[in-house]
């Protein structure tokens, strides 16, 4: 019997869930209601030697700590909120976890959620998708066209920088001065409204703006 641990500081949500779970008998369930005492059932559960789905209150996770909870060889983790919540969905995608939102509790969903798990797949609640593109792949859309935007002397200064070149090395390519160099990349910063030269490097990184010096890959859809 596959075995399930969930994690909420709801008692009743973790009512609920344990209910259907339990119904469709192929699952043992296990609860815990914080952090701490889900990473005692966690080790339990690891001592066992049986592959388990960890089902987690977003809220009561950072990177971190979803960090150790995958350190757990045999643990899948689930990602749930009462609704959809951003830094949620950020947290899902980045440790690569499946994520449900309460919101839509839909039986199927957290089904889904549970064999996906169990697979080694992702899955995400269908009907979080708008929330997803809101918060991930809208703002990476505007970073794009901000830096479509900068002047072409400006997108080429960004992608040397990020490419590790010095301001020397920059001001022979684009025949400025050092100097002119370090003022750009502050306007460049600013302009792109963010607050180091550390940020626009990621950025730049992120977009694939470091990879040529072509024209083409200045010109960001």
């Amino acid at each position: 019997m596959a075995h399930i641990l969930i994690c909420h500081t709801d008692s009743i949500i973790v009512r609920g869930l344990e209910a259907f779970l339990s119904s469709s008998g192929k699952y043992q369930i296990y609860t815990a209601n914080n952090y701490l005492n889900g990473i005692k059932s966690a080790s339990f559960l690891q001592e066992l030697g049986e592959t388990f789905v960890l089902i987690a209150e977003g809220k009561i996770l950072d990177s971190d700590k979803c960090r150790q909870l995958a350190e757990f060889d045999r643990a899948k983790l689930i990602l749930c909120d009462r609704k959809a919540n951003h830094n949620s969905l950020l947290l899902a995608l980045n440790c690569n976890s499946s994520y449900i939102s309460l919101e839509y509790n839909e039986p199927h969903n957290l089904a889904l959620a549970v064999e996906c798990a169990f697979v080694g797949s992702v899955f995400i609640c269908p009907q979080v998708k708008k929330q997803l593109s809101q918060y991930v792949f809208q703002s990476k859309l505007k970073q794009r066209q901000a830096v479509a935007e900068l002047a072409e002397v400006d997108r080429r200064i960004l992608a040397l920088v990020a490419q590790g070149h010095t301001h020397n090395t920059i001001g022979k390519i684009v025949n400025y001065s050092a100097l002119n160099v370090g003022y750009r990349l502050k306007v460049i910063v600013q302009t792109l409204n963010l607050q180091t030269k550390q940020e626009a490097i990621a950025l730049a990184n992120s977009i694939g703006l470091n990879r040529s010096l072509s024209e083409s890959a200045f010109q960001i859809a």
